[in-house]
């Protein structure tokens, strides 16, 4: 079994681990806010699993642009718990009132606003930042075909930006399950989440995705 292999399998045991103690969650807060929160965390673990599957089957290239689409979601989802405000859900439920959600970058940019007044969101915040600083230009690369996907396509795909991807998205992923976790009764159960890293560590990114304590 090569590396490859190894780190998908890695990566799928940490979604499977992640998806069992995210079952037992007791009820889910019902409102919109919640509601929404909750259907972006789990677009988004998702993309995680699509983004498995073609990195299983070869499509490489394809995987990358998934981690594009994987990030936004969170991104997404991170704004409808601590950003948007009520107007912005009433304006939401509103067919008619033509209301479209900023892109991607301002919602960063309020999640950024927002963490110098509620730093207990390092733990979610931080890693979006660092993703948006370190890979905005690569990502949207990985999205629109650029001449960097094209290359590979002849030459080969890289072991290391095949480590790099898979690795962001089980972090976007953990980040996800823990926010859809936050969306239940207030209680013991994120401990069960905050767990679920333990013995997972090595099919993570970047170490500010390993402060599940800082994150709310």
């Amino acid at each position: 079994m090569n590396y490859e292999q190894i780190l998908l399998e890695q990566a799928e045991a940490f979604a499977l681990h992640l998806g069992e103690r995210i079952d037992r969650m007791p009820e889910r807060d019902d409102s919109h806010r919640a509601l929404a929160t909750a259907f972006a965390c789990e677009l988004g673990i998702e993309h995680a699993y699509a983004l498995r599957i073609l990195f299983a089957t070869g499509a490489q290239n394809a995987a990358c642009a998934m981690l594009h689409v994987q990030y936004d979601a969170l991104v997404r989802a991170a704004w409808y718990a601590y950003v948007a405000s009520d107007a912005d859900f009433r304006a939401m439920l509103d067919p008619d009132g033509g209301f479209s959600l900023p892109h991607t970058g301002r919602m960063v940019h309020g999640l950024k606003e927002q963490l110098a007044g509620e730093p207990l969101l390092a733990g979610l915040v931080k890693p979006l930042l660092a993703m948006n600083d370190a890979y905005s230009a690569a990502l949207a690369d990985f999205e629109h075909g650029g001449i960097n996907p094209m290359h590979r396509t002849g030459s080969g795909f890289p072991v290391d930006l095949f480590d790099t991807v898979v690795r962001c998205s089980s972090g976007i992923m953990y980040l996800a399950f823990r926010l859809l976790a936050r969306q239940g009764p207030a209680g013991d159960f994120i401990q069960l989440i905050d767990g679920s890293l333990a013995g997972f560590e090595d099919a993570l990114p970047m170490t500010c995705f390993q402060a599940p304590a800082q994150a709310t």
